[in-house]
């Protein structure tokens, strides 16, 4: 045997497993034993270098990799680009002798590589991992004459995902994000671990999780995110986030169970299968299996031997959505008297602390205060920029706080014409009611206990006073923006 015989598997898995998540199918052991048998069967049973890229493998990964010695290359973070690791592995093997290159990407930056072996005459064999994505100039060096492509489906069979029908995975995301997980990055604070808990997941590879929040969020790319540089000050980056995509559907389901969840928690007895008022009036049975399997999944709730359905930890009466419209609407509300785009992020908390959030003693906790913000920017209510060389903290549109925006802005029309005045509590939430009558989805909630949350956040925030079953629209640049409303 000659040293020209010798071949060598590159893979960016970075790379391969968005594109096979992006198509919709499961990543999963199998493809690296897969590649591994095709890799070796082209250098015909010479494949005596193998080296995969990535930030993290999974376990099963990890387990396959060992099994067929391929060596893990590991990179600081999913963002960063695995061609200049193995651009390196490659010259190394090319000036050592090596033949035959198994390259599996389909990431346009290799095609430097890629066209300097083939011109020292190398065998170049490119696996790829959607042909839809690959740019149009990486599709057309692949047609160049002896260098042989192939899409990894034709190399091992791709099983497809299986779609949630119920809310678990949107309510098991949705709960990491009020538990302050950012979804995604690298892993922090077990989140694969918590969804195997609550069996939205089967197990603990992460490739399970990575394949969940394909399926269930966005990125939203920010420009000037706020990144501490390496001599401590605040620097812009262009960074992407990954939040919830919430179309109308699942944003349904969200204040289903935020309503149910608030319902169990006011009642000590429980509430029983068929007694869920508010968006279960008209419901035929679904929506409540919905909301229920998701509740009991992530360990709210639980059935007591009535049949009732009653809390099983800690009360959560603020539900998931109090908490961020107090936030969004004490930031805007401020940003809106300064006359600026964001407030310096170490005078939040402050701000939110002087009026609280929810009810009760424990309303301005620094717990109960930190984790609302926490909860915030995990879900995308707010974020961090550099503005001037310092961090600030943004209220961006988002379709949780939406409907808090919109109730404020129709009880401001609705009362335009006696700002200032003291109105009687009842007559506001009358009018209020009879805004919603004929609306299929109530814009200021489903009754009186909604129609006192939209009130109170507005106390808190500074929009209106709240005091001794009197109520006190205050004029604000924030209300005057809604459209229609004139000076």
């Amino acid at each position: 045997m000659t040293a020209t015989e010798v071949g060598v598997l590159l893979v960016d898995w970075e790379n391969l497993t968005g594109a096979i998540l992006n198509r919709g199918m499961l990543v999963e052991r199998k493809q690296v034993d897969d590649l591994w048998t095709y890799a070796n069967r082209v250098c015909g049973d010479q494949l005596h270098y193998k080296h995969m890229a990535a930030a993290k493998f999974d376990p099963t990964i990890a387990i396959a990799m060992r099994d067929r010695m391929i060596e893990p290359e590991p990179v600081e973070s999913r963002k960063e680009q695995a061609d200049i690791l193995l651009t390196v592995l490659a010259m190394d093997y090319l000036h050592a002798g090596v033949s035959h290159f198994v390259l599996v990407t389909g990431d346009q930056d290799f095609i430097p590589l890629i066209n300097r072996l083939h011109r020292d005459g190398c065998k170049v064999t490119v696996v790829y991992g959607d042909a839809r994505k690959l740019s149009g100039e990486f599709a057309r060096m692949l047609e160049s004459p002896g260098v042989m492509s192939l899409d990894i489906a034709e190399i091992t069979p791709l099983t497809a995902r299986q779609p949630d029908t119920g809310c678990r995975s949107l309510l098991g995301l949705l709960e990491l994000q009020r538990r302050g997980h950012i979804l995604g990055g690298r892993e922090k604070g077990d989140r694969v671990g918590l969804l195997a808990q609550w069996a939205v997941l089967a197990n603990t590879d992460e490739n399970g999780y990575w394949s969940l929040v394909n399926d269930l969020t966005e990125k939203v790319t920010r420009p000037n995110t706020a990144v501490r540089g390496t001599d401590g000050r605040w620097v812009a980056q262009r960074r992407d986030r990954t939040y919830l995509h919430l179309t109308p559907d699942r944003l349904s389901d969200i204040v289903a169970i935020d309503y149910a969840i608030r319902q169990i928690s006011g009642r000590l007895d429980g509430v029983a299968v068929g007694r869920f008022t508010g968006p279960f009036q008209s419901d035929d049975g679904k929506l409540t299996d919905r909301v229920v399997d998701a509740l009991q999944a992530v360990g709210h709730i639980r059935k007591d031997a009535k049949e009732a359905f009653t809390i099983a930890e800690a009360p959560l009466q603020l539900g998931y959505l109090e908490q961020l419209w107090r936030v969004y609407a004490c930031l805007t509300a401020e940003c809106y008297w300064r006359r600026q785009s964001g407030v310096p992020y170490n005078q939040l908390e402050s701000l939110l602390n002087k009026r609280g959030i929810g009810q009760g003693k424990e309303s301005r906790s620094v717990g109960r205060i930190r984790e609302a913000v926490s909860y915030a920017r995990a879900a995308g209510v707010i974020d961090t920029v550099v503005v001037d060389g310092s961090r600030q903290v943004i209220a961006p549109t988002s379709p949780l706080t939406r409907p808090f925006e919109q109730a404020y802005h129709q009880l401001y029309r609705l009362l335009a014409d006696r700002l200032g005045q003291p109105i009687p509590e009842a007559e506001v939430l009358q009018a209020m009611a009879d805004a919603d009558a004929a609306k299929a989805v109530p814009l200021f909630g489903y009754d009186t206990r909604d129609r006192h949350r939209v009130l109170r956040v507005m106390s808190q925030s500074r929009l209106a006073a709240v005091r001794d079953n009197v109520v006190v629209m205050q004029r604000h640049a924030w209300g005057e923006s809604a459209v229609g409303i004139r000076r």
